[in-house]
């Protein structure tokens, strides 16, 4: 592993991984949000829609930062305050961290070689550093915004550079990498992780330092690949046995526990799913679709199924051409522990 700045070692307790709807009760109604949405940039990652690692992908980045007190000041002097933040320098800190993979591959100098170290203090290892996973560069993002990694645990930032954020100000913060070209037949492929922050005077009142405690209360993470269009025999008409209509389907895995990229492999089972399906309801072909995953879905040499990771699988199914004035009928499930 290669060097970098010195760090904060001091580990916590992780904060809970739980469902982003979990996610996002703990966190309560929001009061103040600053969001960016779909921040272009371009960079070696992941696997591409062939399964492809190392290559060159366009990114979108979007954040949602919630903040656990209303903008008072900010709306009564019309003035930017320590209570919100400055979009644009939002966009600036992510569209920098995501530049940081892209300098790190390049031959080293003084500001690539600074840009490695910061990668592999935010994701531990090296190797990342030169074919990044979609979940490195969420990682990485996380601790420019934050200080720590994603799950609350470590300080992972150089002790001489400051977050982005004040954790203490917070009450959640929602960070999604969407790679638009990863998907074969749909639109997209995401990466979520969503964090909702304990109270600062909370915290104070129970005596925990914010330098050296977990500031989060729990997280979710989610891969979501969309808009999958697939010819699929569905119906309970006499036409639609004929012959086979186009479904779009968007599929969900909530409380995600991996860090490779497997959302080629994941799509196939989904595709070669419904191809070979024939079954009349929308509702038992989103709930097969779903149970597949959970039982028959394999990463790797494990043998473990889905179901025993704590995954939880969303299913909607679009019928585009089923009602004729209206832009299509849906139906979505959820399954899992």
């Amino acid at each position: 592993m290669m060097g970098g700045p010195p760090t904060n070692d001091n580990t916590d307790p992780p904060a809970p991984l739980v469902s982003s709807w979990k996610a996002r009760a703990d966190a309560g109604e929001p009061v103040a949000v600053v969001r960016v949405r779909n921040l272009q940039g371009a960079i070696p990652v992941g696997r591409d829609a062939w399964g492809r690692p190392g290559k060159l992908q366009p990114v979108l980045l979007s954040s949602e930062v919630s903040f656990a007190r209303p903008f008072e000041a900010a709306s009564a002097d019309d003035k930017l305050s320590s209570e919100t933040v400055h979009y644009g320098n939002l966009s600036k800190t992510l569209l920098g961290s995501l530049e940081l993979w892209g300098q790190s591959n390049k031959p080293k100098t003084g500001t690539s070689e600074n840009a490695a170290a910061s990668a592999i203090a935010a994701t531990g290892y090296a190797a990342e550093v030169q074919t990044p996973r979609t979940a490195d560069v969420v990682e990485l993002l996380w601790v420019r915004m934050t200080g720590r990694v994603v799950d609350g645990s470590r300080v992972a930032l150089p002790l001489d550079q400051l977050p982005f954020l004040d954790s203490s100000k917070l009450q959640s913060l929602t960070l999604t990498v969407n790679l638009p070209k990863a998907s074969l037949l749909g639109a997209g492929v995401s990466l979520t992780t969503t964090a909702c922050f304990r109270d600062a005077a909370q915290r104070e009142k129970d005596g925990e330092g914010e330098e050296s405690k977990n500031p989060l209360r729990s997280y979710s993470r989610s891969l979501r690949i969309s808009g999958l269009h697939v010819p699929t025999l569905i119906g309970v008409n006499a036409n639609e046995r004929k012959a086979k209509q186009m479904l779009v389907a968007e599929v969900e895995i909530d409380r995600y526990d991996v860090a490779e990229d497997i959302h080629s492999d994941l799509e196939k089972v989904i595709v070669d799913t419904m191809e070979a399906s024939s079954f009349e309801t929308l509702e038992a072909l989103a709930s097969h679709v779903a149970s597949k995953i959970l039982s028959d879905f394999k990463i790797g040499d494990d043998p473990a199924p889905m179901k025993e990771r704590g995954w939880r699988v969303r299913v909607c199914l679009e019928k585009p051409i089923a009602v004729p004035f209206a832009e299509c009928p849906a139906v979505e499930v959820t399954m899992g522990p």
